[in-house]
């Protein structure tokens, strides 16, 4: 890329972190792998039933999907509300909002109650339309939607005062929602953790499962429960591998603009937003007035490994960027990929190993409150009984297009047509 271009970094990661491998056998109730949001949350909501529990991170508490992510935390994610009303009908949909706020919840309440500085921000969620036809397709139901069953949320026919730019096509909002910097909460967390005497090992990979059994390279892990918070990693252990592929996005992060250009995109108050296109645009700014700007491309979302250095994605963005608002020319000074494990009709995937009731998945979770929902789902799936929702989060459960034909497509190639039939089905 040019000289302006943007460093290939992620802008969290550049502070040094410090981490404990595991040096020896060890034995819990609950061993847990992944540092991610859903384990760590998962780890938080065993111990606090009672639980002994290890958790396993190959590289550093938030070295994956959860700590380079732009932060959103709100409900909306690949699914509104009004999308799950169409699918499962108003109660289901509401039982599954509910599900997903109370991830919301959980993660605002733990950075309440522990004081973590992880770059919180109140902010709204605003959902732009990109289109005419969108505002009326999609934004106009959302609103009815959202009206029906209580939640609170303001339509917008046209953003004037809201947002300055003439280049949307109206808008829906609504509150309780906030951005945070989610690696610098895992690591928090991780200390948080730590001092409640849960065992957290880093640079840790697990090889090998058997049963309430975890194999490492320098030590076993025995445990009651083995809690697999792997995201797009599960199937490197032989668990979920047609079940799990993963969907490439990227963001970028600029330098801290002034007080005066953030009033020249956001006239009245800061918004986490989002557009209507197939493959969305999203953006937010943080509490030190760095803008962040993320999107993917048709032809790179399914790519098999993260693409660096993107030239083709950082003009793009910066291309959208300069169309929607020319009045602001952030320097956008760091990009990075990711890699987000997704099904293949982009719910999540939650539930028992279908030949080891001890061993429980958590992956496919779209977006960070997801994660803590369903990491705490787990600790009352496994200790509790509970089971409400398992029948949306079946790992096992039926697919448009199951093992036989993806061995005939490749995987790729079922997943993409996987997702234009659930996103058609909504």
């Amino acid at each position: 890329m040019g000289l302006n271009s943007p460093l290939d970094e992620v802008l969290w990661y550049l502070p040094p972190h410090h981490i404990k491998q595991l040096r020896s056998d060890a034995s819990a109730d609950v061993v847990i792998i992944g540092g991610g949001m859903a384990g760590l949350t998962a780890a938080q909501a065993f111990a606090k039933k009672g639980c002994s529990v290890i958790v396993l991170e190959k590289n550093f508490c938030g070295a994956g999907a959860s700590g380079k992510s732009s932060g959103f935390i709100t409900p909306d994610s690949e699914f509104s509300l009004g999308s799950f009303v169409e699918r499962y009908g108003p109660e289901k949909a509401r039982l599954l909002w509910e599900f997903v706020i109370s991830g919301v919840t959980h993660i605002k309440h733990t950075i309440e109650n522990y004081e973590i500085a992880c770059n919180y921000a109140v902010q709204d969620t605003l959902v732009v339309a990109s289109t005419k036809q969108d505002y009326e397709k999609i934004l106009v139901p959302e609103y009815a939607a959202r009206i029906h069953l209580g939640y609170d949320t303001v339509l917008y026919p046209e953003l004037s005062g809201v947002l300055n730019s003439e280049h949307y096509h109206g808008g829906i909002s609504y509150g309780d929602t906030f951005g945070i910097n989610g690696y610098q909460y895992l690591q928090a967390l991780k200390k948080t953790l730590t001092d409640q005497s849960v065992m957290i090992y880093e640079e840790t990979p697990a090889l090998e499962l058997k049963k309430q059994l975890v194999i490492t390279p320098y030590g076993q892990v025995k445990a009651q429960y083995v809690v697999l918070c792997m995201d797009r990693f599960t199937p490197d252990l032989g668990a979920l591998s047609t079940e799990i592929y993963h969907v490439q996005t990227f963001l970028m992060a600029s330098d801290q603009l002034t007080d005066r250009e953030r009033a020249l995109i956001f006239p009245l108050k800061p918004y986490m937003i989002w557009d209507t296109d197939l493959l969305y645009q999203y953006y937010r700014i943080t509490r030190d007035n760095r803008m962040l700007l993320g999107g993917a491309t048709l032809t790179q979302t399914y790519a098999s490994k993260a693409h660096h250095d993107n030239t083709a994605m950082y003009a793009k963005l910066t291309s959208y960027w300069a169309s929607k608002f020319p009045q602001v020319k952030p320097q956008f000074r760091y990009m990075w990929p990711g890699l987000i494990g997704v099904s293949k009709d982009i719910m999540p995937l939650a539930g028992h190993d279908t030949h080891d009731a001890s061993r429980y998945y958590v992956a496919a979770a779209a977006g960070l409150p997801w994660a803590a929902a369903l990491g705490s789902y787990a600790a009352d799936v496994l200790l509790d009984g509970r089971s409400e929702l398992d029948e949306y989060f079946n790992p096992y459960r039926h697919f448009t297009f199951g093992p036989g034909i993806q061995r005939i497509l490749g995987t790729r190639l079922t997943f993409a047509l996987s997702h234009v039939t659930s996103l058609k089905s909504f």
